[in-house]
C-alpha cells in the first residue's frame, strides 16, 4: 500500500468512526426518550390521578413544543462557545423532556398502531439515512428548500390549532412525512461535512457530533409522530 492509499484509508476509517459516534449519540437519545415515555405510560396505567394530570397537560402541549425548540436553538446558536459537556447535557435533557410529548401521544393510541408506526419509521429512516451517506449528490439546495418547507409547516400547524381542520391536519401530516424523509437524507449527508470541517479541533468535533445526533434524533422522532398520526385516531 502506497502513501496516498494509506492516507485515504485512514481518512475513511476516521469518517466511519465519526459517523458511528453520531449514530450512537442519536440512539442513546432515543433510548432516554423511550424510557421517559415508558414512565409516563406506566404512571398513567397505575394512577388515575396521574392520568388526569397528564390529560390536563394535553392543553399545554404547544408550550412544551416551543420550550423544546428553544432548547434546540440554544444548542445550535451557542455551538462554537459552549463546552461539549453543556451541549451533551442540553441534548440529553431534550431527549428526556421529549418523552413527555411522545408519552402523551402514545397514551392516545392503540398498541398495535404504535408498533406499526415504529416499524415503518425505522425502515424509512434507515433507507433515507443510508442514501444520505452513500450519495455523491450535493443535497445542500434540497436541504435549504426542505428547511423552508419545515418553517412553513410549523406556521400552518400553529394556524390549524385555531382552525381545527381535519383535512388540513391530514395534509400537514403527509407534508411533514415527506419533509422529514428528505431531511433525514440531507442531515445524514451533513455528518460527513461536520467531520471534515472539524478536523484538528476536538471540542468542535464533539459539539458537531452532538448537533448531528440531535438532527437525526429530530428526524426520527418527527417521522414517528407524523406516521403515528396518519395510521389512526386516538383511543380516547
Amino acid at each position: 500500500m502506497n502513501y496516498n492509499d494509506q492516507i485515504v484509508l485512514e481518512e475513511s476509517e476516521g469518517l466511519n468512526r465519526y459517523i458511528t459516534k453520531v449514530f450512537a449519540w442519536m440512539f442513546f437519545g432515543l433510548m432516554l426518550t423511550a424510557m421517559s415515555t415508558f414512565v409516563i405510560i406506566v404512571g398513567i396505567g397505575i394512577s388515575e390521578a396521574f392520568a388526569q394530570f397528564i390529560a390536563s397537560l394535553s392543553q399545554v402541549i404547544l408550550i412544551v413544543f416551543i420550550l423544546q425548540m428553544l432548547l434546540v436553538g440554544f444548542i445550535s446558536v451557542r455551538l462554537e462557545k459552549i463546552s461539549t459537556g453543556t451541549a451533551t447535557f442540553a441534548y440529553l435533557t431534550y431527549a428526556i423532556v421529549n418523552g413527555f410529548t411522545i408519552g402523551l401521544w402514545a397514551w392516545l393510541q392503540a398498541g398495535d398502531v404504535i408498533v406499526a408506526a415504529f416499524g415503518i419509521t425505522a425502515i424509512s429512516f434507515g433507507v433515507m439515512a443510508v442514501y444520505g451517506l452513500v450519495t455523491k449528490q450535493d443535497l445542500t439546495k434540497i436541504g435549504s428548500l426542505l428547511v423552508m418547507g419545515l418553517i412553513g409547516l410549523v406556521i400552518v400547524s400553529l394556524a390549524n390549532i385555531f382552525i381545527g381542520s381535519d383535512t388540513l391536519d391530514f395534509i400537514i401530516c403527509v407534508a411533514g412525512l415527506f419533509i422529514f424523509l428528505g431531511l433525514t437524507a440531507y442531515r445524514t449527508s451533513q455528518i460527513k461535512d461536520f467531520y471534515y470541517s472539524s478536523l484538528g479541533d476536538s471540542r468542535m468535533s464533539n459539539n458537531l457530533a452532538i448537533i448531528g445526533a440531535l438532527m437525526l434524533y429530530l428526524s426520527f422522532v418527527n417521522l414517528f409522530m407524523f406516521i403515528l398520526r396518519l395510521l389512526g385516531g386516538g383511543r380516547r
